[in-house]
């Protein structure tokens, strides 16, 4: 079974899709146009303190103002890795909003949820710094080590080494990938760390108005360093800037591990010879059918899904409480990988078929408890009902790939989706541009919604302009649906 990253360049997007054992478990997109803000730290100002709501605005220098929690303003992130009289007394130290901030003050702040629905970005002054092994934490003097590093010596021993070499005024997370990680990386990774985190309090110290004052790396470089943990065989790259990028990113990095690295440049499609796009297109659906014949109903709302599991055509052979085990076992491993696949987030509440004797409930709960380990999210999973129902709570950093990828549909007032006109553009642009390689072919005619051709030319006139100029090529456009998703492309 193969474990690959497969990064995918078309001018101002990347995607990057995460094959585990042969499928598809994560897929990421970013584009230059909307890029992400988590994990930027920004010099900020407080507009306004709301005492009702126990937050405040504050003013980042990007447009729209950030909005931050009296629990963001304190330690509360991290009191799962603090005893219980440190979390005692974090409890009985809480002030409100308007005790800690004033308006007009400067804050060093960095963003942990996307803008979205016209909010803007969330924040926090807890500001972390994540390395390959460790994250280091300004606000707070802790060594907390990752929950999936269950082996207790190795425990000690990282909480041992971490607390000799850290300063006392920062604290310091060991990742997952810091399990057996000698002393001497250790220590690189801490000093590599601090001396980033002591430019940006230099420029915090320096800059006068609210502003940027650091920028996390982009999606590949994040892409490499949070996913590697995973075993990854392979790393395929459809980009040749972008190959070179991270080749010396891994050289420099990963010294002491060995992963295949490939500058991919067949004439077909990455995303489609690997069935990328085919599975993407899935995620639009809130239907997803089971090898069995059963399927799975997934409604997704802003602060809500609910999962729905059915018989559907499965039928079983003669035991009917064996075949509904048969199928909720094979649904609960399937939504594992839907949530991390769609990154579903807040409360997910799935309703199994009922299974009625407890020890059977039991195991259904242990198969989807054992399936989430992969999941790097924070996950909080309560224990299944009497009556089948599973509810977990996901952590939310970043939006949904459907809320990415999709608009509300207008049309049924909101309650469908379809493609965003983005996506559609980019759908279109990626076919351009695998087109525009082929021999002999000079004219390629694009007939889509008035729309979409208007996207296309507002934000991506430039790579249209580079293709038809690098190419010789001419690209005519045609208005010629009613259906924002509908395009075709014809050439000669």
């Amino acid at each position: 079974m193969r474990n690959q990253i497969l990064i995918n360049s078309t001018f101002n997007e990347t995607r990057v899709a995460l094959i585990e054992e042969n499928n598809l478990a994560e897929i990421y997109v970013e584009r230059n146009l909307s890029p992400q803000m988590v994990g930027n730290i920004y010099k900020g100002k407080i507009e306004k303190i709301v005492p009702g709501m126990q937050a405040a605005f504050v003013d980042i220098g990007s447009g729209k103002s950030g909005f931050i929690s009296v629990e963001d303003v304190y330690e509360d992130s991290f009191a799962d890795f603090m005893d219980d009289e440190d979390r005692k007394n974090l409890k009985n130290s809480k002030q409100s909003i308007q005790d800690k901030l004033i308006q007009g003050q400067d804050i060093l702040v960095q963003v942990i949820k996307e803008p979205v629905h016209g909010k803007g970005p969330k924040l926090t002054s807890n500001v972390s710094i994540p390395g390959k092994h460790l994250v280091l934490i300004a606000a707070a003097n802790i060594v907390g080590i990752s929950h999936k590093i269950e082996d207790e010596k190795e425990r000690e021993r990282l909480i041992e080494i971490i607390s000799r070499l850290k300063p006392e005024n920062l604290g310091f997370i060991a990742r997952t990938f810091s399990e057996d990680v000698s002393e001497k990386e250790l220590s690189k990774e801490i000093k590599s760390l601090i001396k980033i985190w002591t430019r940006i309090r230099k420029s915090y110290e320096k800059r006068k108005r609210a502003n940027l004052i650091y920028e996390t790396p982009s999606l590949t470089i994040r892409a490499v360093r949070d996913l590697v943990t995973y075993n990854i065989d392979e790393i395929i790259i459809d980009d040749e800037k972008l190959f070179s990028e991270i080749k010396k990113y891994l050289t420099k990095t990963y010294i002491h591990k060995k992963i295949k690295i490939t500058n991919y440049n067949s004439d077909q499609p990455l995303f489609e010879k690997y069935k990328i796009d085919k599975e993407v297109n899935e995620i639009y659906k809130k239907k997803v059918w089971l090898k069995s014949g059963g399927f799975l109903i997934i409604e997704e709302t802003e602060g809500l899904t609910v999962i729905d599991v059915n018989t559907g055509r499965y039928i079983g052979k003669s035991d009917q409480t064996k075949t509904l085990l048969n199928i909720n076992l094979e649904a609960a491993e399937e939504i594992v990988r839907q949530i991390r696949l769609r990154n579903l987030v807040g409360i997910i509440v799935i309703d199994f078929i009922d299974q009625k004797d407890p020890k059977l409930r039991k195991k259904l709960f242990n198969t989807f408890k054992v399936g989430s380990q992969k999941d790097k999210a924070r996950t909080v999973i309560q224990d299944i009902s009497q009556f089948s129902v599973l509810q977990l709570t996901r952590q939310r950093t970043r939006e949904s790939i459907l809320n990415t990828l999709a608009d509300p549909c207008q049309t049924c007032m909101g309650i469908g989706r379809v493609k965003s006109m983005d996506t559609v553009s980019y759908e279109i642009l990626r076919k351009i541009k695998h087109l525009a390689n082929k021999p002999k072919i000079k004219i390629i005619t694009l007939e889509a919604h008035s729309d979409i051709i208007d996207n296309l030319l507002k934000k991506e006139e430039e790579s249209i302009n580079f293709l038809q100029e690098s190419k010789g090529l001419i690209i005519k456009f045609i208005n010629k649906s009613d259906n924002i998703e509908k395009f075709s492309l014809k050439n000669n």
